[in-house]
């Protein structure tokens, strides 16, 4: 009886390792099968129109498709009807302009070390931040807009990433030296969402969520023209288009690119804009 007992047991124990076996296999098979997956994805561009623009540099466009330039050191908006435009002598060639709010535009004036908040019209909605007077009292070397009045400042003096609030002057979060994420890490290039922000270094990328909390070290030696797009951000390698997919870690996934030679791009929900020669070229992305 207690032979026959231990081979049932033996054989149920058997049978049991077997099946989790299965299990991890099954499971081994079905991330195989998303990695494929994403793998095979592919974005496709579709040629919309151009647009004749004579521009020094082109700014980019807003949700309602007006466009935005520098000529000189003047910022101009076109709109259908009319064509608004901003100039401060005093501080001369702008630095960046972040449109990630139409109506709060921000201005960045790295010689100076100020930054200037325009309306829809262009307008100067208050005083100039002078960051050297400010509670912040930092040199900055790049500017962009976060969410709730925020503002994400990079500083050379310290090699810190701070999130700021130009409504109460006060700094909400800073970040450890960048050095300390990267070795030698030293910023080059800074673009942002409300929801995230990237550092670009000559070799590394570093990213960061709304709140300063430090997500990942991404390489970007082989990367250019990085502009965050839906739940990643676009870049160009070569001479072709690639996304990459924050939340899910999805490998890059190949992009249609446009015919003509790409310089630069902005992007706009759906859409892509190269600006070249003084013409401005709309696509669209449509997604397999």
């Amino acid at each position: 009886m207690t032979t026959t007992f231990q081979k049932w047991l033996q054989k149920t124990k058997e049978f049991i390792f077997s099946m989790f076996v299965l299990m991890r296999v099954l499971v081994l098979l079905v991330i195989c099968f998303q990695c494929f997956f994403v793998q095979a994805q592919e974005l496709k561009t579709t040629y919309v129109k151009n647009i004749p623009l004579k521009a020094d540099r082109f700014i980019g466009v807003d949700p309602f498709e007006n466009y935005y330039y520098t000529i000189g050191s003047t910022l101009y908006k076109k709109t259908r009807n009319k064509t608004y435009s901003y100039n401060n002598i005093q501080l001369g060639d702008i630095t960046t302009v972040d449109l990630s709010n139409p109506l709060k535009i921000v201005l960045f004036y790295r010689d100076f070390n100020v930054m200037i908040l325009l309306d829809n019209r262009l307008n100067e909605l208050s005083d100039r931040i002078d960051f050297s007077l400010e509670s912040y009292a930092k040199n900055v070397a790049f500017i962009s807009v976060s969410s709730n009045n925020n503002v994400w400042l990079y500083s050379l003096d310290d090699n810190i990433l701070s999130l700021w609030n130009y409504e109460s002057k006060k700094t909400i979060v800073d970040t450890q030296p960048l050095s300390l994420y990267e070795t030698d890490f030293e910023a080059t290039k800074q673009v942002s969402t409300y929801k995230y922000c990237w550092l670009i270094s000559q070799k590394n990328m570093l990213l960061f969520n709304e709140y300063g909390s430090f997500i990942t070290s991404i390489q970007s030696n082989v990367m250019r023209h990085i502009q965050p797009y839906r739940d990643g951000y676009l870049y160009v390698e070569g001479a072709k288009f690639y996304y990459s997919n924050i939340d899910t870690n999805a490998k890059e996934v190949l992009i249609d690119s446009p015919t003509h030679k790409i310089n630069s791009f902005v992007t706009i929900k759906n859409n892509l804009y190269f600006f070249d020669a003084n013409v401005l070229y709309k696509y669209t992305v449509l997604k397999k």
